[in-house]
Parts: structure tokens; C-alpha cells; sequence
């Protein structure tokens, strides 16, 4: 995490934490329960490699992985390639099953924020697969699903998003979310940062 994150976060302590502009507010419709809920809680030492029962966290390219966020009591899971010294860092955080039978309508939402990411390329994507056995991630078929992302911006640095609402409920069985991110730690235009918090799953009414 570069050295200025403590510095910027200071200063975004003094604005709402829900997003840089009512806009970018989404409030969850009503719902009955949620079938799956995220929220980073057991993390204990900021920059420690992320290890949750039941997640996956795997680096496809490199040996970045996700790690444990913590600051000022806020817990996340965070992404970055800076300083890693490897050209290419690719690296995935996938869930435990959910089960999709349990309701009808399911909808996904979290929160994203993201620093000093200033190319497509240093990018984070939303995945979701019907066949994942729960260790072999690169087996797995993978299908891409959309999410509002933040804006390549400086202003909005460290500021958590609403991803929107993603439906998944064309999906049955059970399911595996995945967070892909991708960055390298020699190109300075590519090593910036993704911050991942309150991933929940819940019946959308």
C-alpha cells in the first residue's frame, strides 16, 4: 500500500463513507434474509496475506494475494501490487459456496474502492461459476458479471462504492463469487490498489 494512504484517509474521514456523490448511493430494497454476508471481520494485522475459512485466495500470476485490510477500525480485503517487483500480479479471492436455492430473487452487492489505479488494465472483475470444485480455480468455468466500478480519479481515492445490484437469480444450485484483480509491481501506471468490503448476498424484493 503506498505511503500516502494514511495521509488521504485522514482527510476522507471528514466526508460520507457511502460513496463521493449521491449518485454513486445505492439503498438495498427490502429483503427478507441474506444467503450470504462478508464483512472481513476477523482480520488482525493490516497487510497480512487474507486467510478466511471457506474462501479461496489464489495468485494466478506472481505471489500477490489478497491481503487483510485494516484501518481505524474498518476491515476489508485489499489488492495491490505495489512494490511486489513482479511484472504481472494476478491474483483471485473467491467464495465459499452459496447455496441458491434458499430464495427467489438473489441480488449481489458490495463495496469497492480503489487508489492510485490510473489504467484499465489495473482492473478488478466480478466472476461467478457453477463448477468450481473449490480448490482448482483455473478449471473452473468463469462467467463475468458487471458492477458499477469507481472512477479512474484521483478525488475518489480510498472512498468505498456501492458495486449496484448484480441479480443472480437465474442461478440455482450452488455458486462460487470470485474477485479477480490484476496489476504489476514494475509498471508504475499499474500498481495501484482495490479495497473490497460488505459482500452480501440477500433476496431483493
Amino acid at each position: 500500500m503506498k505511503n500516502y494512504k494514511k495521509i488521504v484517509l485522514v482527510f476522507l474521514a471528514l466526508l460520507p463513507f457511502t460513496g463521493c456523490s449521491p449518485e454513486n448511493d445505492i439503498k438495498i430494497a427490502d429483503f427478507t434474509k441474506y444467503a450470504f454476508y462478508e464483512e472481513f471481520l476477523g482480520n488482525t494485522t493490516d497487510g497480512s496475506v487474507l486467510n478466511i475459512t471457506g474462501w479461496t485466495n489464489y495468485a494466478q500470476v506472481g505471489t500477490v494475494k489478497w491481503n487483510e485490510g485494516l484501518y481505524s477500525g474498518t476491515k476489508y480485503a485489499e489488492f495491490t501490487s505495489y512494490q511486489s517487483g513482479q511484472a504481472s500480479n494476478i491474483a483471485w479471492l473467491v467464495s465459499p459456496a452459496i447455496n441458491m436455492d434458499t430464495m427467489n430473487n438473489e441480488t449481489l452487492a458490495f463495496d469497492v474502492a480503489q487508489a492510485y489505479v490510473s489504467s484499465s488494465s489495473n482492473s478488478i472483475e466480478l466472476l461467478v461459476s457453477t463448477d468450481y470444485d473449490g480448490t482448482n480455480v483455473m478449471t473452473a468455468s468463469w462467467q463475468t458479471l458487471s458492477f458499477k466500478t469507481p472512477p479512474l480519479n484521483y478525488d475518489t481515492n480510498f472512498t468505498f462504492f456501492s458495486s449496484g445490484l448484480v441479480d443472480l437469480s437465474s442461478y440455482t444450485g450452488n455458486i462460487y463469487i470470485a474477485f479477480k484483480c490484476k496489476g504489476s509491481g514494475t509498471n508504475t501506471s499499474l500498481d495501484g490498489t482495490y479495497e473490497l468490503d460488505n459482500v452480501r448476498i440477500f433476496d431483493k424484493k
